[in-house]
């Protein structure tokens, strides 16, 4: 049997379940035919046939031990070009040598794509965007409940929440409960650094008895909120791709988010865009789509149909599997 090494270096080993992005890449190699040993540590990558990586910012570690043993390595993930300029002399290098030794060089967006190969050395980029479950991710029969859902992604944790605009949610709350006195909100994901100071302010604006932190989820939990909510908010500063957005799409839910990163190749024209981050501009765009079944019902329907057409997990499987035909094939 084919054997894959997928490094991802974390301390967090549930991610690898818990987090979408790195369960489909997993189940795609398995499906290819792969038995796959998972590393988080230099420690522990072990010979294999194929090297999959996710992330460059430590890619260098299998990089270097997959060219070592003449075998081919993958890189993937969003390189989340707009702090490689903030980023050490030493991590641009690093990064750099990755983006130039890897096989193939997988982006999963077409903005990281092209403002990547235009600024840095890459080899054989590819452009493959994540997918999902279309068949599992559906929308369900029956009406709608009255909660707004949002999903903090990896987590309230280390400034992410920051990134993703949930201070400013949080203050948009009270002007969107004072229109729809009925709304509740559900903020979803792993409760890190970030969660006391979110705590406060929720109480800082009065929101206690509408604000619910469920902390984190199972997959099933996570679908059944995405096909019940009304609405589904995430504005962000950066997303260099926004699969929450995509998940959402996919079982109909109306999204509102902001024109950040790569977020409009995700939404299209299927979601609703806030013109700016400021609370108050995010109040109004929530509050017109609550206000507005039939636009409500029009978005769902456009989100659903975009979800399937363009990104379903079928396509992000072909397009692996043509990535790693190709690199094992070629001579080392």
């Amino acid at each position: 049997m084919l054997t894959a090494c997928f490094f991802c270096r974390t301390d967090d080993r549930s991610i690898f379940e818990r987090v979408d992005f790195y369960a489909q890449d997993l189940r795609i190699l398995k499906d290819l035919g792969f038995e796959v040993h998972i590393a988080t540590r230099a420690r522990e990558l072990v010979s294999a046939d194929l090297y999959f990586v996710w992330w460059w910012t430590w890619a260098f570690l299998p990089v270097s031990y997959a060219r070592m043993r003449g075998k081919p390595v993958i890189v993937t993930g969003t390189f989340d070009f707009w702090m490689y300029p903030r980023r050490s002399r030493l991590q641009r290098r690093l990064h750099r040598y990755a983006l130039r030794r890897a096989d193939a060089n997988v982006f999963v967006s077409r903005l990281e794509f092209d403002a990547i190969t235009r600024a840095l050395p890459t080899n054989n980029p590819v452009y493959s965007p994540h997918g999902v479950d279309v068949d599992r991710l559906a929308p369900a029969r029956g009406e709608r409940e009255r909660f707004v859902l949002t999903i903090a992604g990896s987590g309230m944790d280390q400034g992410n929440s920051s990134r993703k605009c949930i201070p400013e949610m949080i203050r948009a709350m009270p002007l969107i409960h004072r229109a729809n006195p009925d709304v509740q909100f559900v903020i979803v994901g792993k409760k890190g650094s970030d969660y006391p100071a979110l705590q406060a302010l929720v109480a800082e604006v009065g929101a206690e008895s509408y604000v619910d932190f469920p902390g984190v989820i199972d997959e099933a939990q996570k679908i059944s909120l995405l096909q019940r909510c009304a609405l589904y908010l995430q504005p962000s500063r950066y997303e260099g791709f926004g699969l929450s957005i995509l998940e959402a799409m996919s079982c109909g839910a109306p999204v509102v988010t902001s024109r950040a990163g790569a977020i409009p190749e995700v939404g299209g024209d299927a979601v609703r865009y806030a013109s700016d981050l400021a609370p108050e501009t995010i109040a109004v765009t929530v509050n017109a789509l609550l206000s507005d079944a039939e636009g409500s019902r029009s978005l769902s329907l456009e989100a659903r149909e975009r979800a399937v057409t363009h990104f379903s997990i079928a396509r992000r499987a072909a397009e692996l599997k043509t990535v790693i035909d190709a690199v094992r094939g070629r001579p080392r």
